[in-house]
């Protein structure tokens, strides 16, 4: 019996994880991460517009990067494409994406990776969908952050943060124009301080 009850426990931690690792969400230590490779995120537009840049984004530098003397968590992607997307800025919105935060009922601080490369806007549009239906709308300054988690300009939690959006409507010139979309985070902490979430970044 103890043995058919390990057996279990065994199948079905397996099959939670393949569901986490299949669809691109990871919670860990109080940490909900949505992977612009899974299903919890969606892009928009025509697919011309839409680049991919492979080997790029917080999936791929998880290991080989540290934050505020803390080394970040191992990406539990190993089944999603370790790459960010790409667009280029516009007049009005042509290509948007969204990232579905799960509706988390919590308060939580909020965080967007900005990679290295290929995400150069001075003025990222971000709007985040929080508590049933209210929205936050603030710009993020991606070519001043190079492997970072950035957070909201005003450094503040939000409660049962339900959806982040994001989309080319920046009205950039070159070189300033690449919009870069990477995962996405949410962390539920007595403060932004704690040593499970990404650290303050605030603009």
């Amino acid at each position: 019996m103890k043995n058919l009850t390990k057996i279990l426990l065994t199948l079905a931690m397996a099959v939670g994880l393949g569901l986490f690792v299949t669809t691109g969400v990871m919670a860990w230590n109080e940490r909900t991460i949505v992977s612009t490779g899974g299903n919890y995120f969606d892009r928009y537009g025509p697919s011309e517009y839409w680049w991919e840049h492979n080997n790029m984004g917080w999936a791929h530098n998880s290991n080989n990067w540290e934050e505020n003397g803390l080394y970040s968590n191992q990406s539990p992607f190993t089944s999603v494409p370790f790459s960010m997307w790409k667009t280029y800025s516009g007049s009005s919105i042509s290509n948007n994406a969204r990232w579905n935060m799960q509706n988390i009922d919590q308060w939580s601080y909020w965080y967007a990776f900005i990679p290295s490369n290929y995400a150069t806007s001075r003025y990222a549009p971000y709007l985040v969908t929080y508590d049933g239906g209210s929205s936050y709308n603030f710009e993020i300054n991606q070519n001043s952050a190079s492997n970072r988690w950035m957070s909201f300009p005003t450094g503040e939690n939000r409660h049962t943060i339900m959806n982040t959006w994001l989309d080319d409507d920046s009205n950039e010139s070159s070189p300033y124009n690449q919009i870069g979309f990477d995962e996405i985070q949410i962390c539920r902490e007595e403060s932004q301080w704690s040593e499970h979430c990404p650290g303050s970044h605030s603009e």
